[in-house]
């Protein structure tokens, strides 16, 4: 399939954004390294938390002067308060078997979320149950170069559930 048949798939058919979404990741989800390496997680969390304790000191130091504080770095402090809470889960990614699995793939955790955040801009459910997700999920993993993850792909793709439900974010309000 193409990027414009998955967009379609997708609910967003002619969406340029969307399209464009797709290819921009291709390099990320069709990387030939296998396995979790958490060093950019580890790297973005800390940097988040950083930036939070920086903002608490900004944000003091106008009370403390008798300043308004800008609206702004209320507004960071609020979506960094949404934020580390998604990078702590890239952090503690668990097994599929509870324990004692293998890590999961971030290449295939990467390609659910890309296809289910532009699922959730069209459709009203997290779409994890809905075999039109689930097939799109494949047929991007496989548009960006990776091998088929099922050996029955005519069945229900359910290896690509655990991927949905591990990306199941509601979309961020807008303030």
């Amino acid at each position: 399939m193409t990027f414009e048949e998955i967009a379609a798939q997708l609910g967003a058919d002619g969406a340029d954004w969307a399209i464009d979404r797709l290819h921009r990741y291709a390099p990320l989800v069709g990387h030939r390294t296998k396995g979790y390496n958490d060093f950019g997680d580890r790297l973005a969390f800390e940097g988040a938390l950083y930036l939070r304790d920086w903002l608490c000191i900004e944000a003091e130091a106008y009370e403390r002067l008798g300043e308004d504080c800008p609206e702004c770095v209320d507004e960071a402090s609020r979506w960094l308060d949404e934020l580390l809470p998604l990078i702590a889960d890239c952090l503690t990614l668990p097994s599929r078997r509870g324990g004692g699995g293998p890590t999961p793939d971030n290449r295939r955790r990467l390609c659910a979320n890309i296809c289910a955040g532009i699922w959730r801009e069209f459709h009203d459910s997290a779409g994890s149950n809905s075999d039109t997700l689930l097939g799109s999920c494949e047929a991007y993993w496989q548009a960006c170069g990776q091998p088929p993850t099922a050996a029955d792909l005519s069945g229900h793709l359910r290896n690509w559930k655990w991927f949905l439900a591990s990306n199941s974010h509601k979309k961020p309000e807008v303030r």
